[in-house]
């Protein structure tokens, strides 16, 4: 069938339902769907002791290290950060005289994070989750579109939306749209061939999208896949609109958290992965993959990675801070000071900012000593002794301190950066995951920024807004309506607590934080008139740079989770799955996935893994 629009293939379905053909009707429901395990393993444990390293402490090794700790493995987890979490991480923050927690941002948990609910339901982590009675996109002219979790079959149920919604109707999605085709027969090789070669904004305008259906659905759901819609692959929006709208059989349901993450989440899962005996630790940066002469991998090599060289004439020094290598120099009255550039968080390189030092990685702040002034980082930049000599200042960057973690396997669940970081290692004995790694990247920097304000938020609205039509802000949750101790607060001060995002800031935007921090609050306040005279108590606002890049071009050279190293896996949102996950779930999914390949070389039960369908309801029947 080509160029049928979605409503007459929804007519043609509709009224075979009302003739009893109701098989026809089942056959195109999503189902949740079991994936198929790699091997047959009949074993509960490994026949001999076996040790994998899992790096990185994010969602994608916590699956990954509880997975294998289940199965008897001797896990140990490192984690570069003092802290596990990753881009889930939080922490305590002291705040107009009282410690409430804070955390990279706003985390919504949807029905079809099928194996991160899984993770958390061992782990006695998901006992803090508050359901939401819908996703409500909020309209800079103030209409609110919720869209709550319907009971009705595909296609009654999109049918509905449209019959209910004021903005949407018929009109904007019938006729010729070959986009709208796409949508409705998501296919992982059919969508890639056609689309991933092509921008999502593109995509909109060619597939004959463009209008009410993009501005309410399209652009709000595909910016908070984090990446601007110029520069998300079509292919990829298709998937993400497949996976959170139209591939599963829950829809749009979806929980938050009514305490902080790190309470709510973190320590429990830190206490189930002591409990079933990883080797935890922490601040324990990964600079290698060790290769043995047989060319598996046979271990990791931990320890910051020494620093580039760096020499500067002092007469070309002045008071303010300039890079030099990986370090920062200045001159002052009693001689020439350097500060390492990395921070003490997670090891990314910080730039110079208005105030001191910011970490475009994850939002920490140092002053212009080098101390921590916002976190993550909880250290202070690491001071490096100068050489000064016939006019040359030379900073030395000091010996690492390295040692080698031996192991039978070994899992790399580490964002972009850090993976990116490795791939020297990996040249010799895996050529293709260290160009993979190199060609990968992070979305624009987004903002995330929180307010304490001393009035209150309309307490008809609901907890958390996907925003559409405004220049900065692309999502408002106010953390007053549903978490602990802000909901506390609240009553007792008569304010409310707000947290606004921008997402993927394009580089004509991009700036210091307090740029963002005004604009978000500008925009807050058009979109909640009753926060018009608000004044603000005290603010939290980070600029970071860690979410995954999705650009066209990039599916085909993604990492995946088995390698051209036996032994050696890849996890991550990042990493390439061979069914459809993103974000939270994509990281979960992917660490169990690579626990699995581990316990499949060892005739060990597999975790069971489950996901949405692989294909749209219509996938080879309409032309997409």
């Amino acid at each position: 069938m080509r160029r049928r629009s979605f409503l007459q293939v929804a007519a043609a379905t509709g009224a075979l339902a009302s003739a009893g053909a109701a098989a026809g009707i089942a056959a195109i429901q999503p189902r949740r769907r079991a994936w198929p395990a790699f091997a047959d393993g009949t074993r509960d444990t490994p026949e001999r002791a076996r040790r994998v390293v899992v790096v990185g402490g994010g969602l994608a090794g916590m699956s990954a290290a509880a997975t294998l700790a289940e199965r008897g493995y001797e896990v140990v987890l490192l984690e570069a950060a003092p802290d596990l979490g990753g881009k889930l991480a939080g922490w305590p923050a002291e705040v107009l005289g009282e410690t409430v927690p804070m955390e990279h941002g706003f985390h919504g948990f949807f029905s079809q994070y099928y194996n991160l609910r899984d993770l958390l339901a061992r782990a006695g982590a998901d006992r803090d989750l508050v359901p939401q009675p819908s996703y409500t996109v909020l309209f800079a002219d103030g209409r609110e579109e919720p869209f709550a979790a319907g009971m009705l079959p595909f296609p009654l149920d999109l049918l509905e939306v449209l019959g209910r919604s004021p903005s949407l109707g018929f009109a904007d999605v019938a006729g010729d749209r070959p986009g709208m085709n796409a949508l409705l027969a998501y296919d992982p090789e059919r969508t890639f061939a056609r689309w991933d070669g092509l921008d999502a904004e593109t995509f909109v305008k060619e597939g004959v999208l463009e209008g009410p259906f993009a501005d309410l659905v399209l652009r709000p759901f595909g910016q908070a896949s984090m990446n601007a819609l110029e520069g998300f692959s079509a292919a990829e929006l298709v998937r993400f609109f497949h996976f959170y709208m139209l591939g599963n059989p829950e829809g749009l349901r979806f929980e938050v958290l009514g305490r902080g993450v790190h309470l709510a989440v973190l320590e429990p899962l830190r206490a189930h992965l002591a409990e079933l005996g990883v080797d935890i630790r922490t601040s324990t940066p990964v600079n290698a993959v060790v290769f043995g002469e047989d060319g598996r991998a046979r271990g990791v090599r931990t320890g910051a990675s020494a620093g580039s060289p760096c020499a500067v004439p002092v007469e070309a020094l002045g008071a303010d801070w300039q890079a030099c290598g990986t370090a920062f120099v200045r001159r002052t009255s009693s001689g020439v000071e350097a500060l390492d550039g990395r921070c003490t968080h997670m090891g990314c390189p910080v730039r110079v900012s208005h105030d001191g030092f910011a970490c475009p990685c994850h939002g920490g702040r140092f002053d212009a000593d080098g101390r921590p002034t916002q976190a993550p980082p909880e250290s202070p930049l690491r001071p490096l002794s100068v050489r000064v000599e016939d006019g040359v200042a030379t900073v030395d960057t000091g010996p690492v301190e390295e040692s080698v973690v031996e192991a039978d396997a070994v899992v790399l669940a580490m964002e972009v950066r850090g993976l990116r970081g490795l791939a020297p290692s990996l040249e010799a004995h895996a050529p293709h995951l260290a160009r993979a790694a190199r060609l990968e990247g992070e979305a624009e920097p987004y903002a995330v920024v929180r307010f304490w304000l001393d009035k209150p938020v309309d307490p008809a609205r609901t907890a958390f807004y996907t925003v559409a039509g405004y220049t900065w802000t692309d999502s408002i949750a106010t953390y007053s309506h549903f978490q602990q101790p802000y909901v506390d607060w609240a009553e007792r001060t008569g304010g409310s607590v707000v947290e606004c995002h921008a997402y993927a800031i394009p580089p004509e935007l991009q700036g210091p934080v307090e740029t963002y921090r005004d604009a978000l609050l500008a925009e807050l306040r058009r979109a909640f008139p009753e926060l018009a005279e608000a004044r603000v108590l005290h603010v939290e606002a980070m600029a970071q740079s860690n979410f995954t890049r999705f650009a066209p071009g990039d599916h085909a050279t993604r990492p995946e989770v088995v390698t051209e190293v036996e032994n050696l896996f890849v996890a991550g949102d990042h990493v390439r799955l061979p069914f459809p996950a993103f974000l939270m779930e994509a990281a979960a999914t992917s660490g169990r996935l690579a626990a699995n390949a581990i316990c499949a070389a060892d005739g060990v039960r597999e975790a069971p893994i489950h996901t949405v369908d692989l294909r749209g309801p219509l996938a080879g029947v309409v032309d997409a």
